[in-house]
């Protein structure tokens, strides 16, 4: 029997277990963990070519306030020519109101002279002077000529408050209600503004704007009847129209009121354009019978 060697190595305890240890201490294969580290790599290489997303955020915030500058920029340059062109505009809108009314004073200072004339004419017969006569009422009527007399001014105004809300502004509804109402009263005349009103006249919005007989209008509204003071403005208290004007004053705050006047001077309307009628032929048969 040997003894045994003294300088040999000596085993470990767990020398048996050896497999168990190694599977505990290196769970991954050599394969998988050489893929993972190759992985690796690769997305480190990628991430470096690649840019920061930080950094494309900062250049599309840059690009943006330089765009935002540029617009500024010539949105200041360009303000001044557009002022004046606004300006120019105004002037020049202001200067052809102008130049039609000067024409309208001009067109009905030749009417007058015109109908003068015509009564002189016609004044010297019995017959001429019923036509004369005839004339008058019809031009009365058409409001083709300026009257002046008694009558009834009825005032409207939107709302003292500086609210924008169409509630507490005169609607052209309104003007309508007051006209017609007026009308049943016994007016024989009616102006709006200073607008004459006939059978084919017309009270219409346009955006904040009223239209009469197509021109714009602004309150305070100045609605003037021409008739026998105290039989019209006692029809027209009392009429329902009067009665919504009151119930908008105390509910919105306009501002609504009636007064008897001694003298008011109503200007012509527009000259209308007068159309004929002819009679149609009777269509004939074959054989030219009737």
């Amino acid at each position: 029997m040997t003894s045994p060697d003294v300088n040999a190595p000596r085993r470990r305890p767990d020398e048996s277990m050896s497999l168990l240890v190694d599977l505990s201490s290196s769970s991954l294969d050599p394969g998988y963990a050489e893929a993972a580290a190759r992985r690796s790599d690769t997305a480190v290489a990628g991430s470096a070519g690649r840019p920061r997303p930080g950094i494309g955020l900062a250049i599309g915030v840059v690009a943006a306030t330089l765009l935002i500058v540029v617009a500024a920029v010539q949105a200041h340059v360009h303000a001044p020519a557009a002022d004046r062109n606004r300006a120019d505009l105004a002037n020049t809108v202001t200067d052809q109101t102008h130049a039609v009314d000067t024409l309208a004073r001009q067109v009905a200072g030749l009417r007058a002279a015109v109908a003068q004339l015509r009564d002189a004419q016609l004044a010297g017969s019995a017959a001429g002077t019923q036509l004369s006569s005839r004339i008058r009422s019809a031009e009365l009527a058409s409001g083709v000529t300026a009257v002046s007399g008694p009558g009834v001014l009825v005032s409207l105004d939107d709302a003292p408050t500086g609210n924008s809300s169409t509630r507490n502004r005169v609607q052209d509804r309104d003007l309508q209600a007051v006209v017609n109402a007026l009308w049943a009263a016994g007016a024989e005349a009616v102006a709006v503004n200073d607008q004459r009103l006939t059978a084919s006249s017309a009270i219409r919005q346009a955006g904040d704007a009223i239209l009469v007989n197509f021109t714009p209008v602004s309150a305070p509204y100045r609605v003037q009847a021409i008739g026998d003071p105290v039989a019209v403005e006692t029809a027209f208290a009392s009429s329902r129209s009067a009665g919504q004007m009151r119930s908008l004053t105390q509910l919105y705050g306009l501002r609504f009121d009636y007064s008897r006047q001694t003298a008011m001077r109503l200007p012509a309307a527009a000259e209308e354009t007068l159309r004929y009628a002819h009679p149609v032929p009777s269509p004939t048969t074959r054989g030219g019978h009737r």
